[in-house]
């Protein structure tokens, strides 16, 4: 893994309030990453939360320093049916000690020296998913850890972006409508975090009960 440098983004990074910021200059091992999801996935399995209908099959990595269920903490959709915000990413502080020993835990320490890390969590998206448009309260950074070439992100623009498994860390600012559909024949699993310092406080675009999902 290459030192994340104090700014992390490359010279082809595009303005900050499009979707797709482009990749960061940093590259992480590939291979470490899939030993890692090897090990979590021997000790737990993931979790399926309901979000309107849309199954979000997940494996959370961080949680809340109270948290009672750690694995279960932030499943719940963050935004309320009024648009309000049931919780702040950056209460997403600790490092589940369950998987202090993967390589995960040396990515989440790496990161947070350049930006804080919120919700870190293991996404999967099943062959022949996809999810309903909805937008987030906080930008995402996405690695990919297991894709094929027809998993895709798709933001308000109705441009699909391909996140390849090359250790590239690629932040999206999913505060905007997007939507992410795997139409291949192989799971899609992406490692994702919650950029904190980017959170919005209530949701302005979408306050009906379909666009709360997540």
């Amino acid at each position: 893994m290459n030192q994340l440098p104090s700014r992390a983004f490359g010279a082809d990074e595009t303005r900050a309030g499009e979707f797709y910021r482009g990749p960061a200059d940093a590259i992480f091992d590939v291979n470490l990453l899939r030993q890692a999801y090897q090990q979590v996935m021997e000790r737990v399995e993931p979790l399926v939360a309901d979000r309107y209908g849309d199954p979000l099959t997940c494996v959370s990595l961080t949680h809340r320093p109270a948290a009672v269920d750690p694995l279960a903490d932030g499943l719940e959709s963050q935004f309320a049916p009024d648009g309000t915000l049931r919780y702040l990413e950056r209460e997403f502080c600790c490092f589940n000690e369950l998987f202090a020993d993967t390589y995960f835990a040396a990515v989440h320490r790496s990161i947070t020296t350049v930006f804080p890390i919120g919700r870190m969590r293991l996404m999967i998206v099943r062959p022949g998913k996809m999810y309903r448009s909805h937008a987030d309260a906080t930008k995402r950074a996405h690695l990919a850890i297991h894709t094929n070439p027809d998993a895709y992100l798709v933001g308000p623009s109705g441009c699909g972006h391909h996140v390849p498994v090359d250790g590239r860390l690629r932040v999206f600012d999913t505060r905007l409508r997007h939507t992410a559909f795997n139409a291949g024949t192989a799971e899609r699993v992406h490692l994702t975090m919650s950029v904190a310092d980017t959170e919005r406080r209530h949701h302005t675009a979408l306050l009906t009960q379909e666009a709360s999902q997540r």
